[in-house]
């Protein structure tokens, strides 16, 4: 499949490495010039597929490369703007918007751009942001 030849290539060219398991592609986002070395961000991606191959999401996952437990600037929450930024840097168009859920006070951050959904999840790890892209062609088929 494509996903995987381009994820073998650009590990092959050292930009990126396996994630925890082998189960996701690693990448350390690049850092702006002016950025302390403890700002890095790990992204940790893995494609979503359906049963004909088609790719129909991707899984991500941002942390603070440096994180630590009592390292109150490396936490998640801090790290929700940044990843909100990041993707409208990616995919420009709409911004998120707020999406309160029935269950609890928590929210969705949802930004929708024709086909394209992408959900900031609620936090519920002090260290890592989920979020995923999925293309709204397949989100039905996907609840069958």
């Amino acid at each position: 499949m494509e996903f995987f030849s381009a994820c073998w290539k650009l590990n092959q060219q050292g930009l990126v490495s396996n994630g925890p398991q082998n189960e996701s592609v690693k990448y350390k986002l690049p850092l702006r010039p002016e950025a302390p070395m403890e700002s890095e961000i790990t992204l940790l991606f893995a494609g979503n597929f359906n049963n004909e191959k088609i790719m129909t999401g991707m899984d991500l996952q941002f942390f603070y490369t440096a994180w630590s437990i009592w390292n109150k600037e490396l936490q998640a929450n801090k790290l929700v703007p940044v990843v909100m930024d990041t993707l409208k840097k990616w995919y420009p168009g709409n911004d998120f918007i707020k999406v309160p859920l029935e269950k609890d006070s928590t929210h969705l951050l949802v930004k929708v751009d024709g086909n394209r959904r992408i959900v900031i999840r609620p936090l519920d790890d002090d260290r890592i942001v989920k979020a995923k892209i999925d293309d709204l062609r397949y989100v039905l088929e996907e609840t069958k």
